[in-house]
């Protein structure tokens, strides 16, 4: 304590009032620089409080939850990680489900005080048992689903076809299945060639002009598989309406009190939030589409590690993956076929976003229920 009050006479000068007054925000920021300086490192004074229930609280949903969400551990135990492209409302409703209670939770964008991230959100919410907690997610920028595998993908096969003379033929291997493309002169992002709504490849495999492969890339993790809002226009009109006047034994909606024109989901018996519906014997028609999209030739659908394994040996590029799914009975053994679900969505119209997700991310929690196609439009 004697050399913290030493420094703090020692620097005093600096402050306009002959010492850092904590109320004034540029005083913080100076202090807060000087012991940045110190320590080596970035400080925020902020970020200190109640540093141990966030750490207990982070460890708390870890245990909890890992099982269904794999998180990275970080040497910050402040800090929960977890791979993918994710919005904020998705680490809105993981908290609601880690601690069930109804949580107010503040997001601190990066960059701004008392967030001491300038890459990631924090989250500010109060405790039954841990208190404010505040904790930073990190996770992968935008486009983790299948961005951050396309670029990987793109850079090592055109690099390989480059490296054995322009053309060769590509092999995507998984332990079940095997895929094999010859005369490939080119790999592309399937973006910049004109794919049209619907379209679900990430990648085209080329052979000079003709499109040999359409390849949708996915990470062994948490994804959709499509939004689906505009295609059931009638059911969801149907679901809302009978939402909102109380004819659902398991789903109510009310306005959010921050922004009326968008609406919450409840548990009527309960009272309770709700951040998931899921609709199990929504029709499968269009289950195809969902997932493989209109393209020709049919999408295939590869789900690899992030560090994807790439060798060129004899004019052939093998590419090591985790998954190869060419039909629906392919993603029915992984438990990802495709599932219509309700999630809570402040950026859309209704606060509600309509998703098509793996069956292993439908599974009835605490805060998801589970309502019937038939019953509703029946």
């Amino acid at each position: 304590m004697d050399n913290i009050i030493k420094y703090l006479n020692r620097i005093a000068y600096k402050f306009p009032k002959g010492y850092p007054d904590m109320n004034n925000s540029q005083d913080v920021l100076l202090l807060e620089s000087f012991i940045s300086e110190i320590i080596g490192e970035k400080f925020n004074l902020d970020e200190v409080k109640n540093n141990s229930g966030t750490k207990k609280a982070v460890q708390f949903i870890i245990d909890k939850l890992d099982n269904k969400y794999d998180f990275i551990i970080k040497s910050d135990k402040t800090r929960l990680g977890l791979e993918g492209k994710k919005d904020p409302q998705f680490f809105i409703d993981l908290f609601q489900e880690a601690f069930n209670e109804k949580l107010d939770i503040k997001i601190i964008p990066k960059g701004q005080n008392p967030n001491p991230s300038n890459s990631f959100n924090m989250y500010v919410f109060n405790t039954k048992e841990f208190g404010e907690v505040n904790i930073v997610v990190s996770n992968k920028p935008p486009g983790g689903d299948g961005k951050g595998s396309e670029g990987d993908f793109l850079d090592n096969i055109n690099q390989l076809i480059e490296e054995n003379g322009g053309e060769a033929t590509v092999i995507l291997t998984s332990p079940n299945n095997t895929l094999t493309y010859k005369n490939i002169t080119t790999a592309i992002d399937s973006s910049k060639t004109g794919a049209g709504k619907g379209d679900k490849s990430d990648v085209q495999l080329l052979s000079n002009n003709n499109i040999e492969a359409n390849i949708s890339l996915k990470k062994d993790g948490g994804f959709r598989w499509a939004s689906v809002a505009t295609p059931y226009k009638d059911f969801i009109t149907k679901l809302v309406n009978d939402a909102i006047n109380g004819k659902l034994t398991d789903l109510e909606l009310k306005p959010n009190p921050q922004n009326p024109k968008k609406y919450l989901m409840y548990d009527p018996k309960t009272g309770e939030r709700v951040t998931k519906v899921i609709i199990p014997d929504f029709p499968k028609d269009d289950t195809n589409n969902w997932v493989f999209g209109p393209e020709d030739p049919q999408v295939v659908i590869v789900s690899k590690p992030e560090k994807g394994e790439y060798s060129l040996e004899n004019g052939v590029i093998t590419v090591k993956v985790s998954h190869i799914y060419e039909k629906l009975e392919d993603l029915e053994e992984d438990n990802i076929d495709p599932v219509f679900a309700i999630m809570q969505h402040i950026g859309m119209s209704q606060g509600l976003d309509y998703r098509i997700i793996p069956s292993k991310q439908a599974k009835v929690t605490t805060n998801v229920r589970e309502l019937s196609y038939n019953e509703i439009m029946n």
